[in-house]
């Protein structure tokens, strides 16, 4: 699921490059509007899948929360705070307004660690809050057990709820008017684990009752599949009433805390992991060895790739600058692009990995290897 996730991460942000290139209304404009659409799920999807790992890894077992704390914070902080400074110096090298002073590094230092301004790097920070939360999350799914339904359910409508909110005032609030602190919460509502809150229950409550729920997704696959499909003709539908019944343009109209986004997110979710159960068994043909290898390499270093590629973006874009043509011959090189920032984030990713200690801001733990001491010959003898 991994590979396909971040997949859908780098067709989104590849697009959405191109599509800001395109006049508004225009075809090429709308068509691109709707491919970033489709592939929206990415950023629910990675939270899904991270509360439903944490769960199916800790819910059955006993554990030492400081622990659980240490070992967690500690594999996400590493690269929040690494990426964050390799951020802000990479931007040195390309924006005209940057300073290379004291004051205005260890400015964007604080700002980018306090806000997660820096990229992509929301998601760092909301999975630190995931780990802090979920011993505490733990304990209310074990003394609530029986009411697993119910939570379920509140939590989908709560999530319904704050999109609705998110999309009908929200994002027209001026900040500016707020209070500070208000302000604050309002322009970084993204990055707030109560924003994804249905995300990580849903993963828990599937981890939790695994067995049950695999075995009615492969005897209902097909249902899915068509519900499925009936989520993404309701997903075309919602942009363009949103385009053009309600008016949206640019970021608002292709945001991705919408109400349409809950469930078709949910749906394309429990797809991916159903192509996933069955890849399981088509990966063991022979024939497909090395399609299967390909998938497990980028699944293996998907964390790196999610950290690496909007350097890997901005080389790319500035590769794509050479192609001279109409706006739909750079269209047609899109995927082209998509490819080479999935390649070549990937590799990066598995060569820094490699490397002894550097790998920890990849989320691999590469350690020196041991020399084994040589035994004294009066040992041997």
């Amino acid at each position: 699921m991994r590979a396909c996730i971040i997949l859908g991460v780098i067709c989104v942000h590849v697009l959405s490059g191109f599509n800001v290139k395109t006049p508004t209304d225009s075809g090429l404009n709308i068509a691109s509007g709707i491919l970033i659409m489709t592939f929206h799920f990415t950023r629910e999807a990675f939270m899904f899948i991270t509360g439903l790992v944490l769960f199916y890894t800790y819910y059955d077992r006993s554990f030492s929360v400081l622990s659980f704390w240490r070992k967690r914070l500690l594999l996400i902080a590493i690269p929040y705070v690494a990426w964050t400074t390799i951020y802000i110096l990479f931007e040195g090298t390309y924006l005209t307004k940057f300073q290379w002073t004291r004051s205005y590094l260890i400015h964007e230092f604080t700002g980018g660690l306090l806000t997660a301004n820096q990229f992509f790097m929301y998601f760092l920070l909301v999975s630190m809050q995931l780990y802090v939360l979920f011993p505490l999350m733990v304990r209310f799914m074990r003394r609530f057990e029986r009411f697993h339904v119910w939570i379920f359910a509140v939590s989908f409508a709560v999530e319904i709820a704050i999109m609705i909110w998110n999309q009908a005032s929200l994002q027209f609030v001026n900040i500016y008017q707020l209070p500070a602190w208000l302000g604050d919460l309002v322009r970084y509502r993204d990055r707030i684990i109560f924003t994804y809150e249905f995300w990580f229950i849903a993963g828990a409550l599937m981890a939790i009752h695994y067995t049950k729920i695999k075995a009615w997704a492969l005897s209902h696959a097909r249902m899915v599949v068509v519900v499925l499909c009936g989520a993404w003709l309701a997903l075309f539908g919602f942009y363009f009433l949103n385009r053009f019944a309600f008016a949206l343009v640019g970021q608002r109209v292709l945001d991705t805390l919408q109400p349409i986004m809950v469930p078709y997110s949910l749906v394309v979710a429990l797809v991916l992991w159903l192509l996933g159960l069955k890849w399981q068994n088509v990966s063991k043909e022979p024939n497909m060895h090395a399609v299967s290898k390909v998938i497990r390499f980028f699944g293996g270093v998907s964390f790196g790739i999610f950290l690496i590629h909007p350097i890997a973006l901005h080389f790319v874009d500035k590769l794509s600058q050479l192609v001279h043509g109409p706006l739909a011959v750079h269209f047609a090189f899109v995927p082209l692009w998509i490819a080479l920032t999935y390649v070549l984030s990937g590799g990066a990713a598995y060569c820094i990995g490699k490397i002894p200690y550097l790998g920890y801001i990849v989320g691999e733990k590469a350690n020196w290897p041991r020399v084994q001491k040589s035994h004294p010959v009066s040992n041997v003898v």
